[in-house]
C-alpha cells in the first residue's frame, strides 16, 4: 500500500491526547482435568483442539496424551522422538498476550521445546527441562488470528521407556486493548490577521471505556512558524493547566480531568499568529493518543528517545511497536510536509527507515508502505528520483567504497544544530559521535495491511483570510439607462488643473497635469477628442495613474479619456510623472479638438463593500471602457469596480453598466390636406415645409421626402405624401400629407333640343367641382366650337342653362352644335367639355280636314 499524496499548502494543527490506559484480560485455559483434547477452561475457547502430528490423534492413547491419573491428569509426553502436539487460538483483538505453564520431567534427560506460531512459521519461544514453571510475553507478531502453540522435541531422540515430561495449566492471558475514543468535531473559519480565532465550533469525545484522561496536545504541525504562530488557552479551567512549547508549536493542556472539562478546554483554545500577512490553512486534528497525526498521510509519528542505539536494532524497535492496533515501522518521508514534521519539529535527531545497504547508491525505503521504492541514486551528486531531503553535502558514503567497515548506509535525520534543519545525511549502523549521534528513532504508524480502522481523530480548519470583500450593492442595482449622451453625468470642466505639456508632435506625444493649488484634487480625466490618430494603449507611460478609454467615431478619428485612479496632492503632478507615448512617429501632421480636463465630484455613485473581517474597504475603478459604439446616443460603457481589504484581499469585479439608447423618435407637427382638380395641379414635395422638427437629443433631425401613395380613387383620388423627420441616432417620425383630387365632371350632360322656328330653347347642364361655365357652339357639325357671349340671341352662356331667344331660332341653325366648358376659378386646371347637343329646328305646320298640309311661313 502506498500513502496518500500531500497537497502542497496543507498546514495542520494536532490535538493529541495522552490517554488513561485501562484494559480488561481474556483467558486461554486448559488444566487437563478431562481426558479430551478439546478442553476450554479459560473465558475464552480456543479456536481449534489439540493435533497430533507424527501418530493418530488420540487423547487417551499413544505417546502424546492426557494421563488417566484422576487425582492429577496432565499432558504426558513419553518417546515423543520428532511427534509434536499444536492447538490454536485467535488472539487479534487483543494487545498483547502472556503464555503461562507448569512442566515436570519425571524420567531422562530429554527437554522439550515450546513454540509458537508468528505468521510465517513456528519459532521457539523456550525450553522445558526438569521442574518449574515458563512464562513467555508473546511478540506482536505472534499475536494474531492465526496464533497457534506447539510442543516439540528439542532433539527428537528420546528413548522408548525413560523419558517423560508433563504439562499442565497451560494458560494464555490476553490483555484486550483500550478502546480508543471517538473524536468528532467541526470547525472551519477565517482567521483575521490580527485577531485569534478558536480552533474548533463544537467537540466530542466519545469513549466506552474511559471518563477522562491525563493530557491533551495540541501542536501546529505543518508550516508551524516559530515566533509567530501561538495556540493559547483562554478562559479558566481549574483542573488544566496549559504549557506552550515555542520549538515544537506544541500546546500541552496537563489534567487529568474529564473529557468534558477538556472538551471544554479544547473550544477555549484560541490560535493567532503575529505575522502582519499570514496565509495558507491551518488544519486542527483532534486526536485521541500521544503520537502527532498528520492530516495529509492519515499517519501517526513519535519519536522513541533510545540514546546510541543501532539503526538495526532501531528498524526491529520499530516494527515491534504498537499504536491502537496500528503496526509501527521506521518513518518514511515522502514529502517536504512530512519530512519537515518528523524532523525539524521533532523532540530529537533519530534514525528513518532508509538504506543504500543492499546496492552501494541506491537510496531505497525498506520499511513501511514504500518498502523497496528507490528514492535517490548516487551520492552528494546524485540523482532525486523521488523526494529526498538531505542536508548539505550529503549524503557522502564516508568512507567510501563498497564493504568498508563503518560504511554509511543508513539515514538519520540530522540533529537541528548541523545544516538544514530536518535534513537527513547517512551514518554507519552504529551512527556517528556528537551531534551526528543518534538519539533515537522516528515511528512510522499507518498503511500498513491488517491496520485496524481508527476514527481517532477528527479535523477542522481555519483559513487565513484570504476573503475579498463582498458587495452589499447588488448586481445591476448601479446601471443606468440613458437616452442621450448629454443626459450621462460627468465631471465638470476643470479651472483647477492645467496641462504642463500637450504634444502632438511626430516623435513625441503626451501630456502632463498640474495642481497649482492649496487643495488637493480627488477626481480628474483628461479628454481628446476628433483626434486623427490611434493610440497603442500598451505602449503608454504611467499606467497605473489612469483608465483608458478610447471610442471610434468612425470617421477616422478617435476621442480618448483618461480618468485619473489617484488624487493629485496640491501643488503637485500626476503621481508617476507625465503620461505619454515615446517614440511615436505618426508619418503625417496628427490633429485633434485638443484637450480638455474635468475635475471634481466623482460621475457615479460607486458601489458598496463590506470585509469579513471588518476594517476599511477601498473600492476602486479598475477599467471603464465603451463596449458598444454604434455612433451618437447609441453605445454601451462598462466601469468595472474592484474592493480591497486591509489585508490586500480583492473582491471579485463588480460592473456598472452605462447604456446610451436613444429610443425616441423626433416630432414635427402635422401637415394640412391639400384640395386640387386635376394631377397637374398636385404640387412637389417640399420639406420646408416642415418647420418645428425636434429630437429629445442634441442635433437637428433631418427631414425628408419618402413617397407619394396614390388610393386609386377614380374622383375623388386621394394622394397620401410621406415625409420623414429621423435623428442621428436613426429614430424617424412620419409626417403625413393628404392631397385630395377632385376632377371637374358633368353630371348631366346637355339635350339635344328640337324646336320650330321662332321659339325659344334651351340647353343645360349639371356640373361637379366646378363654378366657372363657357358656352359654344359649333357651325361646322363640330370641326370647331366658338365661345358664346351674351347678346340678343344668347342668353346664360357662363351659367348652367344656354338660352337662345325666340328671333334666334331660326332655319339657319339647325343642326348646331352646343356644349359648355366648366373649370374652378381656383384651379388652374384645363376646363373640361361637356358633350355636344344637337339643335333642330323645323317650319310650322296646318293641318285641314282635306289631308292637305300647309307650310305655314315663320314670321
Amino acid at each position: 500500500m502506498m500513502k496518500k499524496t500531500f497537497p502542497t499548502t496543507l498546514l495542520g494543527i494536532f490535538l493529541l491526547m495522552q490517554v488513561q490506559v485501562t484494559s480488561s484480560q481474556d483467558t486461554f485455559a486448559d488444566n487437563f482435568d478431562v481426558r479430551s483434547y478439546s478442553n476450554n477452561d479459560g473465558s475464552v475457547n480456543f479456536s481449534g483442539t489439540w493435533q497430533e502430528t507424527g501418530e493418530t490423534t488420540n487423547s487417551t492413547a499413544g505417546r502424546i496424551q492426557i494421563n488417566n491419573n484422576a487425582s492429577n491428569r496432565r499432558l504426558r509426553f513419553t518417546n515423543l522422538d520428532t511427534r509434536f502436539i499444536t492447538r490454536s487460538l485467535d488472539l487479534s483483538a487483543y494487545e498483547s498476550a502472556t503464555l503461562t505453564l507448569d512442566f515436570e520431567r519425571t524420567n531422562g534427560d530429554e527437554s522439550l521445546t515450546v513454540q509458537l506460531f508468528n505468521g510465517t512459521n513456528f519459532v521457539d519461544v523456550g525450553i522445558l527441562s526438569g521442574t518449574g514453571s515458563f512464562t513467555h510475553d508473546l511478540n506482536p507478531n505472534e499475536i494474531s488470528a492465526n496464533s497457534a502453540i506447539r510442543f516439540i522435541a528439542t532433539d527428537g531422540d528420546w528413548d522408548v521407556s525413560d523419558e517423560t515430561i508433563f504439562i499442565d495449566n497451560l494458560l494464555f492471558t490476553a490483555q484486550l486493548a483500550n478502546q480508543p475514543p471517538t473524536v468528532t468535531a467541526t470547525g472551519n473559519q477565517i482567521y483575521c490577521p490580527g485577531s485569534s480565532v478558536p480552533i474548533a465550533e463544537s467537540i466530542n469525545i466519545n469513549d466506552p471505556d474511559d471518563t477522562g484522561t491525563t493530557a491533551m496536545y495540541i501542536q501546529i504541525s505543518s508550516g508551524y512558524v516559530n515566533g509567530e504562530d501561538v495556540l493559547a488557552l483562554t478562559g479558566t479551567h481549574p483542573n488544566i493547566t496549559a504549557v506552550w512549547d515555542v520549538a515544537q508549536g506544541k500546546l500541552t493542556l496537563q489534567g487529568p480531568a474529564t473529557y468534558s472539562e477538556f472538551e471544554a478546554a479544547i473550544l477555549a483554545t484560541e490560535f493567532s499568529s503575529s505575522a502582519a500577512s499570514p496565509n495558507g490553512t491551518k488544519q486542527f486534528s483532534i486526536s485521541a493518543g500521544d503520537a502527532n497525526f498528520l492530516p495529509s498521510t492519515q499517519h501517526y509519528y513519535e519519536f522513541v528517545s533510545d540514546p546510541g542505539i543501532t539503526w538495526t536494532d532501531a528498524e526491529i524497535a520499530a516494527s515491534n511497536r504498537r499504536y491502537f492496533g496500528l503496526q509501527g515501522y521506521l518513518t518514511t518521508l515522502t514529502s517536504q510536509q512530512e519530512a519537515d514534521f518528523s524532523g525539524s519539529q521533532s523532540q530529537g535527531s533519530g534514525w528513518i527507515g532508509a538504506s543504500d545497504d543492499a546496492v552501494e547508491g541506491e537510496w531505497r525505503w525498506v520499511t513501511g508502505p514504500e518498502a523497496g521504492t528507490q528514492f535517490w541514486s548516487g551520492g552528494v551528486d546524485g540523482t532525486e528520483l523521488t523526494f529526498a531531503f538531505w542536508n548539505n553535502n550529503e549524503p557522502n558514503e564516508f568512507p567510501d567504497g563498497p564493504s568498508v567497515p563503518g560504511q554509511e548506509n543508513y539515514a538519520h535525520i540530522t540533529d537541528n544544530s548541523v545544516g538544514i534543519q530536518g535534513s537527513w545525511n547517512d551514518l554507519p549502523n552504529t551512527g556517528g559521535s556528537d551531534a551526528f549521534a543518534a538519539q533515537g528513532y522516528v515511528v512510522e504508524y499507518g498503511g500498513l495491511n491488517g491496520d485496524p480502522v481508527l476514527n481517532l481523530t477528527a479535523v477542522t480548519s481555519i483559513t487565513i483570510d484570504d476573503q475579498g470583500p463582498t458587495w452589499v450593492t447588488l448586481s445591476g442595482a448601479l446601471d443606468e439607462n440613458f437616452q442621450c449622451n448629454q443626459d450621462v453625468p460627468s465631471l465638470p470642466v476643470c479651472t483647477d488643473l492645467n496641462t504642463t505639456f500637450f504634444n502632438e508632435n511626430q516623435f513625441s506625444w503626451g501630456f502632463g497635469l498640474q495642481n497649482n493649488t492649496s487643495a488637493q484634487v480627488d477626481n480628474w480625466e483628461i479628454v481628446i477628442t476628433n483626434a486623427d490618430y490611434q493610440l497603442d494603449a500598451s505602449q503608454l507611460t504611467n499606467p497605473s495613474a489612469f483608465v483608458y478609454t478610447e471610442i471610434d467615431n468612425g470617421n477616422g478619428t478617435y476621442d480618448y479619456t483618461f480618468t485619473g485612479t489617484s488624487p493629485l496632492p496640491p501643488f503637485s503632478q500626476i503621481p508617476g510623472g507625465n503620461i505619454e507615448w515615446p517614440g511615436v512617429n505618426f508619418g503625417f501632421d496628427p490633429s485633434s479638438d485638443g484637450i480638455t480636463i474635468f475635475c471634481g465630484t466623482v460621475s457615479f455613485t460607486p458601489p458598496v463593500a463590506i470585509d469579513n473581517c471588518g476594517g476599511n474597504v477601498e473600492v476602486t475603478i479598475v477599467s471603464d471602457t465603451v463596449t458598444r459604439d454604434n455612433g451618437p446616443n447609441d453605445s454601451e460603457r462598462v466601469i468595472t469596480y474592484q474592493a480591497t481589504d486591509e489585508n490586500g484581499n480583492v473582491s471579485v469585479p463588480f460592473t456598472k453598466t452605462i447604456t446610451v439608447l436613444d429610443t425616441t423618435p423626433p416630432t414635427a407637427s402635422g401637415l394640412t390636406d391639400i384640395n386640387v382638380f386635376c394631377s397637374a395641379n398636385v404640387p412637389a414635395p417640399d420639406v420646408l415645409l416642415i418647420t418645428d422638427e425636434a429630437d429629445n437629443c442634441e442635433g437637428t433631425p433631418t427631414v425628408s421626402f419618402i413617397k407619394d401613395i396614390s388610393d386609386g380613387g377614380a374622383n375623388p383620388e386621394t394622394i397620401t405624401r410621406t415625409y420623414r423627420v429621423g435623428d442621428i441616432t436613426g429614430n424617424t417620425f412620419d409626417v403625413f400629407q393628404n392631397i385630395i383630387i377632385s376632377n371637374f365632371t358633368i353630371d348631366a350632360q346637355p339635350s339635344n333640343v328640337t324646336s320650330i322656328a321662332g321659339n325659344s330653347v334651351s340647353f343645360s347642364v349639371t356640373a361637379s367641382n366646378t363654378d366657372l361655365y363657357q358656352w359654344q357652339v359649333s357651325t361646322d357639325n363640330g370641326g370647331s366650337f366658338t365661345n358664346l357671349t351674351n347678346d340678343a340671341d344668347y342668353s346664360g352662356v357662363q351659367t348652367i342653362d344656354l338660352v337662345l331667344s325666340a328671333a334666334a331660332v331660326e332655319r339657319t341653325k339647325n343642326g348646331y352644335l352646343y356644349r359648355v366648358l366648366v373649370s374652378n376659378s381656383a384651379s388652374t386646371c384645363p376646363p373640361f367639355a361637356s358633350n355636344s347637343a344637337l339643335l333642330r329646328i323645323g317650319v310650322g305646320t296646318v293641318i285641314t280636314n282635306k289631308r292637305i298640309t300647309t307650310r305655314v311661313k315663320a314670321n
